[in-house]
């Protein structure tokens, strides 16, 4: 009967060890302005100051409802989790800041951050409508280009 105390005790400290350890949320490498003129550059365009630049948000500080009321009706869903996009009613970007997906990923959080301008751009600079599905491939080429000169 001594050894179901220990046994209890080794299965908790075993089933403890297994849970993921939180890691600190993913930090941009580069300025957002670099990030930008990057994207301007791509685009063949020039900063335009009379048009607003998009606030960012993080996953990890931005509450999942404020995420789902920001695109909900542009994707005509209620998306079940934080995810990167680009929120044009709102003029807001969403970035995950979860590092561990950008280390499996091979990427950068960055790259990230160069497809959500992109689609920015295509928006309010190009007044592009973002339902064309070309433009996602558009803003796939551009971050590509952005991850492979900068997220080595």
């Amino acid at each position: 009967m001594r050894s179901l105390p220990f046994l209890i005790l080794s299965i908790s400290i075993c089933a403890q060890a297994q849970k993921p350890v939180p890691t600190k949320p993913a930090q941009l490498k580069y300025s957002t302005a670099k990030i930008f003129d990057f994207v301007l550059s791509a685009k063949n365009k020039t900063l335009d100051t009379s048009i607003q630049f998009p606030k960012i948000y993080f996953k990890s500080k931005t509450p999942l409802k404020q995420f789902q009321d920001a695109i909900e009706k542009q994707w005509g869903q209620r998306p079940a989790e934080i995810t990167n996009a680009f929120a044009n009613d709102n003029n807001e970007i969403y970035l995950m800041d979860d590092q561990d997906y950008y280390i499996k990923a091979g990427r950068c959080m960055d790259d990230s951050l160069a497809h959500e301008l992109t689609h920015y751009v295509q928006s309010k600079y190009q007044k592009f409508d973002l339902n064309d599905e070309s433009l996602e491939w558009d803003a796939v080429d551009v971050q590509t280009q952005f991850r492979e000169k900068f997220c080595p």
